[in-house]
């Protein structure tokens, strides 16, 4: 049986929500009716399947750093993407409160 590699799998994830994330920009940015649920539900489908992807890729990164697997560019590549599609999310949601002026 072939080794696992962790870090290609969070690699092939980060792409994904990548992917899925520009998808669902543009969705929000061709979305015109208020009435149209169907966008919504797409859009909701499209941001839990996000989520997943996210959720994987750190856990593939974390069992890739616990095996200690050579880090390369899909190791890079994927952590810099959670960083971007899920730590900066949340700093802004926490602390962008305090720097919005009104």
């Amino acid at each position: 049986m072939k080794r696992i590699s962790f870090k290609k799998w969070a690699f092939h994830f980060s792409v994904w929500v990548i992917i899925i994330n520009v998808i669902t920009f543009y969705n929000e940015i061709s979305y015109s009716s208020v009435f149209n649920t169907y966008s919504l539900d797409r859009l909701l489908y499209l941001g839990i399947l996000s989520t997943l992807m996210l959720l994987l890729a750190i856990i593939s990164l974390v069992i890739s750093a616990i095996k200690k697997e050579k880090r390369n560019y899909q190791f890079w590549t994927a952590l810099s993407c959670v960083f971007v599609f899920g730590v900066l999310p949340i700093l802004v949601l926490m602390f962008g409160y305090y720097f919005v002026k009104y």
